[in-house]
């Protein structure tokens, strides 16, 4: 895909390699720097739109390369919109919703707490059952052989009794919160485009290190623990984070940032990295 016809514009790719140059940076450096690989770097050098996944991925490495170039990052990326996006055919030279991100959502299985429930009622049942036997034997008794084995019965009948209403009462509790204090289900919506990496359980990476577009949702994600980190730091207003499917507020911080979430919805500060594992 090439730049628009007509009138001088600015050459995106000569910016940034000059940019580059002037401050004598290596573009390997800059791949360290912004974890962006290097064949990607040299199709923003070069202007090989086509070489790039997609043109929301093509906005994201823009404003992050200018940035550490210190260059006016929004106006590269209006740029690109002008000369790049604007063209007839851009929507069709680019596979949007490729499986970049697609491939990072987990996939659907049966609810882990319905399962639990079902197994808890057939529990309960198997006990009842057996009370009901209890009884019927010591109800069919001899009137006159009341003695030592009537009274064992009896007594074994009552600790059945209580561990039933125990169970009773443990099944009650399980099937009203199933889940409650074990799982976080985690959302994602970006208002603007963003540098994400989202690690699960074990540290699992759910979003590896990606720069997720605007207008994008991520999730929802459920486990017993995520780490939400940005390895080159956010705008509070780029993106809406839901916890159990509340919107939860982070604070405005600087630089590379990383949060550690728990049950129910506990958010707290991380050790900042540059990078998933």
């Amino acid at each position: 895909m090439g730049n628009s016809a007509g009138g001088e514009q600015m050459r995106i790719g000569e910016v940034l390699k000059r940019s580059r140059t002037r401050q004598g940076i290596e573009i390997a450096d800059v791949e360290e720097r912004t974890k962006i690989r290097t064949k990607y770097l040299r199709a923003l050098e070069s202007e090989d739109w086509d070489v790039l996944p997609s043109p929301a991925y093509a906005r994201g490495f823009l404003r992050t390369y200018a940035q550490l170039l210190g260059l006016d990052a929004d106006a590269i990326v209006d740029e690109f919109r002008h000369q790049v996006e604007a063209e007839p055919d851009a929507a069709l030279a680019y596979g949007f919703g490729e499986p970049v991100l697609e491939g990072r959502r987990r996939p659907g299985g049966p609810d882990p707490g319905r399962r639990r429930g079902g197994m808890l009622v057939v529990v309960g049942l198997i006990a009842a059952v057996l009370v009901l036997v209890v009884i019927g034997l010591v109800g069919g008794e001899d009137d006159g052989g009341e003695g030592d084995g009537k009274r064992g019965a009896r007594a074994e009948l009552h600790e059945l009794q209580r561990k039933q209403a125990r169970n009773d009462q443990h099944n009650k509790q399980a099937l009203a919160t199933p889940s409650e204090g074990q799982q976080v289900t985690l959302r994602l919506v970006l208002n603007a485009d963003l540098q994400v990496c989202l690690l699960g359980d074990g540290d699992q990476p759910l979003i590896d290190d990606q720069v997720l577009a605007a207008g994008s949702e991520e999730g929802p994600y459920e486990a017993p623990s995520f780490e939400l980190r940005f390895p080159f730091g956010y705008d509070r207003e780029q993106f809406d984070l839901f916890l159990n499917g509340k919107r939860t507020r982070v604070p405005e911080t600087q630089g590379a940032t990383a949060y550690a979430i728990s049950p129910p919805a506990r958010v707290r500060p991380a050790e900042a990295t540059e990078s998933c594992p």
